[in-house]
């Protein structure tokens, strides 16, 4: 398996983070276009924006008798320059050219052609003020529509169900970084040390590659003097003349490295695995965690435990029935004693907790069981035929539970 096969579960958890910043983040925007929709609503005044668009439609039949008049006077501009024009000579026909008369009519054809370009200028203006107006009227009607249309309690009421959908998107991220950024670290010297001893194969392979060829060399020297050579070059570079003294050396070193690489592999793999599931749910036999080896160590190791976990995960702790007696204290004294942060449940007399574990696993594919029990008779469950079953260790005073990567002193 390569490297980048064995960091795959990585990148599935960085896109995965990805893909939730991305919900949380699409859903913020919708929130906040939400508020200010309901903002504008509850702003906007029918009344002033009616008014706008009585006087708005004031100014636009304004326009429109003013661009009928001028496009009256445009057309008439364009009749007298088409006569001007039409009585005018040309240059050739000097001895008519030159006259008082086409000097005139030349003068008003250049006067016509200004005013012509003026009054086209100023139509095209007041067109396009024109234009502006009814666009600013229909604007004006549509703000009116949207507000008679816009559904004021089905906004707040969506608003009001967003807020929670966007924090528990913003805490799964939260946790799911979390988690990442924790395997990282604790895999991180597993994966230099990886990156160091294939380092250390490659160089010692390149070695073997180089001690063969001065071998070959060896082997073709036409005379003493060259293999002396040889050899000078083979431990000048290795630190010994014999290139076979090489070969035997880097091999026995490849042949250690053949044999911790894969392990060092199948640790990171073991760690990576890790990422593939999802803790939503972590439940505690309560029992199995009050001895340490033969003697019972009543709620220290458990209590030790739930302040490691902090907010990790929801925490149920299932006792069977004896615990009340193992205690000298009831139900209530044993939730007391394990805080408000971990639901705490006592099976009923004469029952032990197993069943009730797996009843409560079962019923959410994220949760898992924290117990050394195996539940052999209990194959049927969901979390005992997926393996949603983690084990501990309780020796010198500590707990560990290598799958939740606790290891707390009590």
């Amino acid at each position: 398996m390569t490297s980048i096969d064995l960091l795959e579960p990585l990148r599935r958890r960085r896109s995965r983070l990805e893909r939730l910043a991305d919900q949380f983040k699409a859903l913020e925007r919708g929130r906040d276009e939400l508020q200010r929709s309901i903002a504008d609503f509850k702003a906007f005044r029918p009344e002033i924006e009616k008014g706008k668009i009585d006087s708005l439609e004031i100014t636009a039949t304004n326009l429109s008798r003013k661009i009928a008049d001028q496009e009256v006077n445009t057309t008439n501009l364009n009749r007298r320059l088409h006569g001007a024009n039409a009585a005018k000579v040309s240059p050739l026909v000097v001895w008519k050219y030159f006259t008082a008369e086409q000097k005139q009519l030349r003068s008003e054809a250049a006067r016509l052609v200004s005013e012509l370009a003026s009054a086209k200028q100023q139509l095209s203006k007041d067109q396009g003020t024109l234009d502006k107006v009814r666009s600013d009227i229909n604007a004006a009607r549509k703000r009116i529509s949207d507000h008679l249309n816009f559904d004021l309690s089905g906004s707040e009421m969506r608003l009001s169900s967003l807020g929670p959908e966007i924090e528990r998107l913003r805490a799964a991220h939260a946790a799911d970084s979390a988690e990442l950024v924790r395997i990282e670290t604790k895999i991180r010297p597993h994966t230099q040390e990886l990156d160091r001893l294939k380092s250390e194969l490659a160089t010692l392979n390149a070695d073997i590659a180089r001690a063969n060829r001065f071998e070959q060399e060896l082997s073709s020297a036409a005379n003493s003097y060259e293999r002396a050579m040889i050899h000078k070059e083979c431990e000048e570079k290795f630190g010994t003349g014999s290139p076979k003294q090489v070969i035997n050396d880097r091999r026995g070193k490849i042949r250690s490295l053949d044999n911790n690489i894969p392990k060092l592999e199948r640790r990171i793999r073991e760690e990576l695995q890790k990422l593939e599931r999802t803790i939503g749910h972590l439940l505690i036999d309560g029992n199995n965690a009050c001895y340490e080896g033969q003697s019972f160590i009543g709620l220290r190791a458990i209590s030790a435990l739930l302040r490691e976990l902090g907010g990790r995960y929801k925490t149920t702790v299932v006792f069977d029935a004896s615990i009340r007696a193992m205690l000298k204290t009831d139900t209530q004294g044993v939730e007391r004693a394990l805080g408000t942060t971990v639901n705490t449940h006592v099976a009923p007399t004469k029952s032990a907790a197993d069943e009730y574990l797996l009843k409560l696993a079962d019923q959410d594919n994220s949760a898992f069981i924290l117990s050394n029990d195996r539940f052999a008779e209990y194959h049927d469950y969901s979390a005992v035929k997926s393996g949603r079953l983690f084990r501990f260790l309780i020796a010198d005073g500590k707990l560990m539970a290598n799958d939740i990567d606790v290891a707390v002193n009590f």
